[in-house]
């Protein structure tokens, strides 16, 4: 090393000539701090001239170990001397590095007494000497050294300015700092660049190890009425009916889930711009959407959203297609719902229960339908019963592992056995997890 400068304003540089010994470093920097302290946080320019200061000091010793004693001794004051600091600030920048100084040379030769002084270093491998850098805990130490020990103790003279209160302050200054104005500044345009798309505000996740995650549940889960249902029903009762059977598989195929938040009741959500069935629907695609969306109205209105997919021309199954282009009495009078809570509390389970519900007998079901989607919007505030059973569910949401199936209901030998239009598997949903609707893109 031939020169040392300074690049932040009004820095000394002294350069030796070809026959000049290594010349006398004084003082490295004179920062103007007024240009610096409309963006510094209060007490900054303090911490950061300290470690300017040490590490001034660590290329000294070096210097001195490797080229001989050609240095003279720079005290703290020196070292302040020419900075253009306040005449306070200066002082506490002396003391504190007096302080420094002189414990963490105690402590080391408390260590390890005969490596303590740099001067008798003689490694050739030590190519250069650094301080370490400053932890977030710098200044407490401070306050943990006047306390250490007996030995340490005597420092207490260097420590008249630093009181408690300065200590605590510092203290405070330096959370403030860890945080960073420019880190903040970051995660508010990272905030600000994060957009939603209607069908993309609920992660999926097939391993189940994801909370606040989506995906589809085992169709043998759930029971539908086998193809001897009518038959079964009309035998004895003493006789052993079997007219219950486990779903092998479903009709749709679940592609999309959302979880939202906001201050009113948010219906039609495949009709907006930017969502996932506007997307098939702008491209000319055949596919057919059915989604599911549970209202859960209060100060805050929760939408948990659930899109299935036909992949299949919808005239190949009869009884959705009369279903999507019947009427809502109709409709109300054949969808049906089988919850099941597969992990979480006791009293949730026997609250929830697994039994197959119609729907729109217990609820209110708003019906909105395209040209390549039918959306139902259940409103679970319409049922006193159904708005306590959900306010229970939502206080233990975070420890619930809650599975839905759905389908149409069978009433007539050829609409039996019945199919599963769908499944979900909500895993440890959040409500502070939601996503409010202003923050998803519709355009």
């Amino acid at each position: 090393m031939h020169y040392f400068g300074n690049c932040l304003g009004g820095g000394h540089v002294i350069t030796p000539t070809k026959h000049d010994k290594p010349s006398i470093v004084k003082h490295m920097i004179s920062i103007d701090w007024k240009l610096w302290k409309p963006y510094m946080k209060k007490g900054a320019t303090v911490s950061m001239t300290i470690r300017f200061l040490e590490r001034i000091a660590a290329l000294r010793e070096m210097f001195k170990a490797k080229e001989g004693n050609y240095f003279s001794e720079l005290s703290p004051a020196v070292l302040t001397s020419d900075i253009d600091l306040p005449v306070i600030e200066k002082e506490e920048i002396k003391i504190e590095v007096d302080y420094k100084m002189i414990t963490d040379e105690r402590v080391n030769e408390a260590k390890n007494p005969v490596s303590s002084n740099l001067t008798r270093l003689d490694d050739a491998a030590d190519e250069f000497y650094d301080v370490p850098e400053p932890s977030d805990d710098e200044h407490s130490d401070l306050a943990w050294a006047s306390n250490a020990s007996p030995e340490v103790g005597c420092m207490e003279s260097y420590h008249t300015k630093l009181t408690t209160a300065n200590i605590v302050k510092k203290l405070q200054d330096l959370t403030v700092q860890k945080k960073g104005y420019m880190d903040l500044q970051e995660m508010a345009r990272d905030q600000e660049c994060v957009s939603f798309f209607y069908g993309a505000t609920l992660q999926k996740d097939k391993s189940f190890g994801i909370p606040c995650s989506w995906a589809a549940a085992d169709p043998s889960s759930f029971l539908i009425r086998a193809d001897s249902y009518l038959a079964d029903q009309e035998k004895p009762k003493k006789v052993l009916r079997i007219f219950m059977v486990k779903a092998k598989s479903t009709l749709l195929q679940m592609v999309a889930a959302d979880w939202l938040r906001s201050d009113r009741r948010e219906d039609d959500l495949a009709s907006r711009p930017g969502g996932i069935v506007q997307r098939y629907a702008s491209q000319g695609r055949a596919e057919f959407f059915f989604i599911i969306n549970i209202q859960v109205p209060g100060a805050t209105t929760y939408n948990l959203a659930l899109y299935y997919m036909l992949t299949s021309p919808l005239e190949e199954t009869p009884l959705l297609e009369r279903f999507v282009n019947g009427d809502d009495s109709f409709r109300n009078s054949r969808f049906k719902l089988i919850p099941y809570i597969s992990k979480g509390s006791w009293i949730v389970k026997q609250s929830v229960g697994k039994k197959a519900c119609l729907v729109g007998q217990a609820l209110e079901v708003h019906y909105f339908q395209g040209r390549n989607y039918l959306e139902l919007g259940i409103d679970v505030g319409s049922s006193t019963v159904a708005r306590g059973v959900v306010s229970l569910v939502l206080g233990y949401l975070n420890n619930l592992v809650i599975e839905m199936a759905f389908l149409i209901q069978g009433n007539t030998p050829e609409e039996l056995p019945e199919f599963l239009l769908g499944t979900c598997r909500l895993n440890h949903l959040d409500v502070s997890k939601s996503i409010q609707t202003d923050s998803v893109r519709i355009s």
